[in-house]
């Protein structure tokens, strides 16, 4: 194997890692959105209770503008990037 298709793969591996760090927190947010849906609709339903909504909602915004989501972003477009070239 040559020197180029070796580090090519290397960097195809890196994106793989920094997708698989972007998905986890992707699917974190989804299930905090999930329990938000689903509390939603037991609000709705008693609306008596307390609402935690907000929070949960406030939770998922500060976890997809966090500076390591952010930074997951660009190390999975930087690895891709150099795979690529």
């Amino acid at each position: 194997m040559n020197n180029n298709l070796q580090k090519r793969a290397l960097a195809t591996r890196e994106v793989h890692l920094a997708l698989l760090d972007l998905k986890r927190v992707v699917d974190q947010a989804t299930q905090t959105i999930h329990a938000a849906e689903l509390e939603a609709v037991h609000l709705a339903i008693k609306p008596n209770l307390t609402d935690n909504i907000s929070t949960m909602l406030q939770v998922v915004m500060d976890s997809l503008g966090s500076p390591s989501f952010e930074e997951a972003l660009s190390r999975a477009r930087q690895t891709l990037q150099m795979a690529m070239s």
